[in-house]
């Protein structure tokens, strides 16, 4: 199937969500039923997260972000380069969509036509984004701007189900190290479910993965110091997400502490929340759950993998690497990765 053209398609915010993981207060009450007991982490991501977040990102001790946009301003335009020409871009987990702005404009300035759409859980974080984005191509030939509000599943499927997109190939953008928020097999499972929904389309489908690298511990741990201001207030933000789905306050902040814990041999930090005492959540509908004072609850990761560990990652789900951009330090890395289909 060839993917239809249109320049002068209208794209407005499409509600994609048909996923279960998006009822978050079922999702959160099995979560503290099940063992060992978990919260789910798209608790962290509504838009006064990702408010939170950003505030974390501009901390003197928060590297990712400098490094990312040293590779962006040194090497931007080589990457928009790599672009396919009329290519649909789908990033997932938009943000504030800073560092796409600064990729779309380079786009523009090399006259490539290009069909953007953000994914994000948050609609009104796509809202706010993207009326920025609209405002500052709105002049432009070559950029289309668009939303979807969903999760990554639901993008898969989306694409599956579509009859036809703008453009003749498909990049994901995956910036900021989202892409190390989940486990590597929970990642290529992901590339390979978004791989196959572009092969079911006849499309050409590509990556750019953004990918911090430091291997430096104690850096690594000054950045994600969860005593901090920035880094605290992101990451308790899930308590106070989990009382206003649960409708009351279950969790008192003061009650918990977020526990890091660095996992050497697989390059991940991961968070969990643990109560300071023994606690009965009273999750509503008759439902309670006991926990034992310092039970480790997960909620959070963020990885550190190495750039063989990302290609694994890639190859697994049936990708070849490309080119990689890094940091004069390398710390951070904008991996390409790519599976073309035989059109012949």
């Amino acid at each position: 199937m060839v993917l239809k053209t249109n320049p002068q398609q209208a794209m407005p915010l499409q509600n994609i969500n048909k996923s279960v993981l998006l009822d978050m207060k079922e999702c959160l009450v099995a979560g503290l039923q099940s063992t060992p007991k978990t919260m789910p982490s798209l608790l962290l991501w509504d838009s006064q997260g990702l408010r939170n977040f950003d505030a974390w990102t501009n901390a003197p001790d928060y590297y990712p972000k400098r490094c990312e946009w040293e590779i962006l301003k040194s090497h931007g335009q080589d990457i928009a380069s790599q672009f396919p020409a009329s290519s649909v871009i789908v990033e997932l987990g938009c943000g504030n969509l800073s560092k796409t702005a600064w990729l779309l404009a380079a786009l523009d300035r090399q006259e490539r036509q290009v069909y953007y759409y953000a994914l994000d859980v948050s609609d009104e974080a796509l809202h706010k984004s993207l009326g920025g984005l609209r405002k500052q191509f709105a002049g432009s030939e070559f950029v289309t701007i668009a939303g979807l509000s969903g999760t990554y599943d639901d993008c898969a499927a989306w694409l599956a189900a579509s009859a036809s997109l703008p453009g003749s190939a498909i990049t994901f953008l995956w910036l900021g190290n989202s892409v190390a928020n989940m486990g590597r097999d929970t990642v290529s499972a992901l590339l390979g479910k978004l791989r196959q929904a572009c092969r079911d389309m006849a499309a050409d489908c590509s990556f750019l993965v953004s990918a911090d690298c430091c291997a430096d511990r104690g850096r690594i741990l000054r950045a994600y110091d969860y005593a901090a201001g920035p880094s605290r207030t992101f990451l308790f933000h899930g308590l106070h997400h989990a009382n206003r789905l649960l409708g009351k306050p279950v969790f008192n902040e003061d009650d918990w502490d977020a526990v890091p814990e660095w996992d050497e041999a697989e390059h991940e930090l991961r968070y969990d929340y643990a109560p300071r005492k023994d606690m009965l959540l009273n999750l509503g509908s008759r439902r309670s759950v006991e926990v034992k004072r310092g039970e480790r609850i997960p909620f959070f990761m963020s990885a550190k993998w190495d750039t063989s560990q990302v290609q694994s990652m890639a190859e697994k789900a049936g990708f070849a690497v490309g080119k990689l951009w890094q940091d004069a330090r390398k710390e951070y890395g904008e991996r390409e990765a790519r599976s073309d289909v035989d059109h012949s």
